[in-house]
Parts: structure tokens; sequence; C-alpha cells
């Protein structure tokens, strides 16, 4: 009977170290895979080279014709809003008023020289809030330069020929908007250029994931179609806005988590404010949300 126990717990411990040895293999295996995908997407970056310095300049050239248009637009509303304010104070002291003592003739020439100055001065500044034409024409030629220049390699290094003829389609359109000096065009086809640098981005080296730029093209569209009362087109905007930021934070090789969280809740904000059909929020939340983005490295 001694033997016989003796011999079961002998087994019984044979198994359990043969279980722990079999566990044991396979985490490491596991952790083996993990490593190998993990090494494995480090080594396509590695072998990937950087991007060409054309694309580079063709992005940031896009990018700043769609800043400048969107600030003259808001420094012009602005300056609208101001007019109305001081056209509504003139007419409220344009009502009549309780009998006083008339005004003499020296005031009356004071307060037309200072109706005059208002109006000089709301027309220069209304000047100064137009688009220089001639430098968004030197820029729109540089950029056909660029793509010149760009179209081969971008062929070369795997752009799928959809991609270059949608891309240079809409750069044509661009063009067009440009020369012909309309300003609601241009801003619409200058973003609608923007939305393809994020897959040529893709074909190189990266350390911010281009997703990224294709989250600007969204926040950009949105407040474009927001100013427009294009409510109903904002809905399918946010979707893709959000998928676009999670596919960007899963591909970060080091992520800023604080600055990730920030982005999180900014993205919150601005969504509820577009479903509010509210337009100023939407401006405000709009650029907040953009520069936590671009702070992406």
């Amino acid at each position: 009977m001694v033997v016989q126990k003796l011999g079961r717990k002998i087994l019984v411990l044979i198994l359990a170290i043969t279980l722990v040895l079999l566990t044991s293999t396979s985490c490491s295996r596991i952790f083996k895979q993990n490593d190998d995908q993990q090494q494995g997407q480090k080594g396509q970056q590695q072998e990937k080279k950087d991007p060409p310095s054309a694309l580079t300049q063709m992005e940031k050239e896009t990018d700043n014709m769609i800043q400048q248009i969107q600030k003259i637009r808001d420094q012009r509303a602005k300056m609208i809003g101001q007019q109305i304010g001081t056209s509504q104070k003139q007419n409220d002291g344009n009502k009549p008023q309780p009998k006083q003592q008339s005004s003499s003739q020296a005031d009356q020439k004071q307060d037309k020289g200072k109706q005059d100055q208002q109006q000089e001065s709301q027309t220069q500044g209304m000047q100064q809030n137009q688009i220089n034409w001639q430098d968004f024409e030197k820029t729109i030629k540089a950029l056909n330069e660029l793509w010149n220049k760009y179209e081969p390699q971008a062929k070369k290094d795997g752009a799928p020929d959809t991609l270059i003829y949608q891309f240079e389609k809409q750069l044509n359109m661009l063009t067009s908007s440009i020369m012909a000096h309309d300003e609601e065009k241009t801003l619409m086809d200058a973003n609608e250029l923007y939305q393809y640098y994020s897959q040529f981005f893709n074909l190189y080296k990266h350390q911010a994931p281009p997703e990224i730029k294709e989250i600007k093209y969204y926040v950009q569209e949105i407040l474009i179609n927001a100013e427009a009362g294009k409510w109903e087109e904002t809905a399918p905007l946010l979707i893709n806005m959000e998928k676009a930021w999670q596919t960007a934070k899963s591909r970060m090789q080091k992520p800023d988590h604080e600055l990730n969280a920030k982005i999180d809740h900014a993205m919150e904000d601005f969504s509820q404010v577009v479903q509010q059909k509210d337009l100023q929020l939407v401006k405000i939340k709009g650029k907040i949300l953009l520069k936590n983005v671009e702070e992406i490295k």
C-alpha cells in the first residue's frame, strides 16, 4: 500500500512538472510571436525610405493655402460683426431724443469726421481681408511643378494608378479655381486635394502615422460644411474622423498617452458641438482639435 501511494505521488509530480514545462513553452512561443510581430513592423518601417522632399513640400503648401483662406474668412466675419454692431449703435443714436440744446456746427463736423474715418477704416479692413490671388497663383504653379517632379517617383515607390489619377485630377480642379479667383471653390478643392496626402505618405518611413493628415482633412471638411449650413453632411465625416484616429493610435510606435487623452476629449467635444449645429463653437473646438493633432510627432 505504501509503495502504491508513493508511486501515485511520483506520477502526480511528474505530470505537474510536465504541465509546467508545456505551459512555459507555449507562453515563450506566444511572447516570441508578439516580439517577432513588433520586430517585423519596425523592420518594415526601417526598410522604407524617407518621403521625397517634393511630396513634403506639396503637403505643406496645400495646408498653408487652406489655413490662409480660413484665417481671411474668420477675420472678415469678425469685421462684419463689428460693422453690424457699429450700425446698430448709430441707428440708436439717430433715434429722436428729448429736446436739448442744439449741437454746435463744430460738433456736427466732428461727428461727420468720425463717421468718415470709420467708413474708411472699414473699407481698408475689407480690402486687407481678401485673398492675394497673385500669391496663390504662384503657389499653384509651384504645386504643379512639384507634382511633375514627384509623379514618376510616386509610381516607382508603389503608388496605385487610381491614386495618382485622382490626385492629378483634383490638382487640375484646384488650379482652375485659383485662376478663376473663386474663393469658396478654392477652399473646397484645396481640402479635397489634401485628403490624398496620407495615402502617399504611407509609402514611406514616418514618425507620426499618416492618418493624422486624414484627420485634419475630415476636421477641415466639417468646418467647410458647417459654414455652408450643410450640417447633414457632417455626420459621416465625424464617423470617418473617429476611425482615422483609432487607426492612428494603433500605429504609434511611441504614443504620448497624455496628448492622446487630450485629443480623445477634444474630438468628443468637437463632435458634440457639431451635432448641436453651433457654428461658433464648432470653429472654436475645431481649432483646438487641429492644434492638438498637429502636436503629434
